[in-house]
């Protein structure tokens, strides 16, 4: 047979290899695109708090799941990649269900709206693993979009918070609220931010990026941190600092500690600089009056609510329903969340969803942690250690209000735990 020449049948074949080969590589791209597609769409919808966004947003990520099993057809062989945070997950999962199947949930429409979020945040969070764990250049990718993302986002919001009088997008007004980049809570933004920063921060002085680009992302840090101090949230403002804390003291153990120092106290005095020039009495103001007479009541009120429902609670996602036959001291206003995370979770799902959620950060922390030790020479842990970071801001801001009841927030918070887990393989 002459040399090249093929022999009869191995044309289509390869012709069918080749062609699977691609929609494999085409579908991996797509589920990537449409999962960061997802998690931008919260952020400019307001985060997701109305009913049209909320369902969109669910709709979303059954879209990103079924793209996910087009590629893993397209593939031949199926392969479910396992994380160690999908055992708590499914646990918290079933216990809900046993709320809803015994009658143990104040509001049963509440309960199942708020079992169809988390639905919606498992199959992202499910997504993100098998992506994490097959696709060496995801970590890369994903953190390029949402650090872009992240520092649009800022500018957008600081441009409109010097602007536009208080409304979204220069046009919608709400009737309460801090209005802050789209969404109508300042914490909320701050939330984005604080998960979003790290992996800036990361880019920008790990050395990944160089020449004009780190330039970029440097002065793209600033701004976000700045934005969080100039949307006066007093959580933001402290959650960014213990992010800051958090990735100086990772590079002081595994790179040069002088160094680090050196740039961590630089940041810092530029940050101050820049904010001392934009805005230093609104910032120095708001950091000074911790005055809240108002959280500490729902606090105490939260303990006789607690007393009834100690051990399941009073419903997955009911605190608003059945918080007021609790409720003693009132000054007019509705109170839709415990302000505090942690508490809400005590109070819907009892002893034992809160036990639950304390495994799943446990397991966070326990791998994420591991991953730091291979930040020096993976870029891959590198960026995990950013998701980790960003996580651990979100976790700290939650003690003082409800971030993860923002549905943005929380699809974003979940993916980042995902990437903060990843194994190597």
């Amino acid at each position: 047979m002459p040399h090249g020449q093929l022999i009869e049948g191995e044309a289509p074949v390869i012709t069918t290899f080749r062609f699977r080969s691609r929609l494999e590589r085409g579908l991996r791209m797509s589920v990537l695109v449409a999962l960061c597609a997802v998690l931008i769409f919260g952020p400019l919808a307001r985060g997701v708090v109305d009913d049209w966004a909320i369902a969109l947003l669910e709709a979303g990520s059954a879209a990103v799941l079924l793209l996910w099993m087009a590629w893993q057809l397209a593939a031949v062989e199926v392969k479910i990649r396992w994380s160690p945070l999908f055992a708590p997950m499914l646990v918290f999962f079933g216990l809900v269900l046993v709320q809803i199947a015994f009658h143990r949930t104040a509001y049963l429409y509440d309960s199942l709206s708020e079992l169809w979020l988390f639905i919606a945040y498992g199959i992202l969070t499910f997504v993100a693993v098998q992506l994490v764990q097959t696709d060496n250049q995801f970590m890369q990718r994903f953190s390029g979009v949402m650090a872009t993302f992240g520092a649009l986002y800022a500018v957008f919001a600081v441009l409109q918070g010097f602007t536009s009088e208080g409304r979204i997008y220069w046009r919608i007004k709400p009737q309460a609220g801090a209005v802050y980049g789209a969404y109508v809570n300042h914490n909320h933004y701050a939330g984005l931010m604080e998960l979003l920063l790290p992996i800036v921060l990361v880019l920008a002085f790990s050395g990944l990026v160089r020449g004009a680009k780190r330039v970029l992302l440097v002065f793209a840090a600033i701004l976000m941190v700045a934005s969080v101090f100039l949307s006066l949230s007093r959580g933001g403002m402290f959650s960014v600092t213990v992010e800051a804390l958090f990735l100086a003291i990772f590079w002081t153990r595994q790179f040069s500690p002088r160094k680090s120092a050196a740039v961590f106290v630089l940041f810092c005095l530029v940050t101050a600089a820049f904010l001392t020039w934009v805005a230093p009495e609104q910032v120095g103001n708001r950091i000074g009056d911790l005055h809240d007479p108002s959280r500490l009541s729902i606090h105490r009120d939260s303990l006789r609510m607690f007393a009834a429902h100690p051990f399941l609670g009073s419903g997955f996602g009911t605190f608003a329903t059945a918080f007021p036959r609790y409720r003693i001291s009132f000054d007019g206003f509705l109170v839709n969340h415990a302000h505090d995370d942690y508490l809400e979770l005590l109070l819907d799902t009892g002893l034992a969803g809160f036990g639950v959620a304390a495994w799943f950060v446990i397991l966070l922390y326990r791998h994420g942690l591991r991953n730091l030790r291979a930040a020096r020479v993976s870029p891959a842990a590198m960026f995990s250690t950013a998701a980790l970071a960003g996580c651990t801001g979100l976790l700290t801001h939650s003690l003082v209000d409800f971030n993860l009841h923002i549905p943005a927030n929380a699809a974003l918070f979940y993916v980042l735990c995902a990437t903060a887990t990843r194994t190597r393989s």
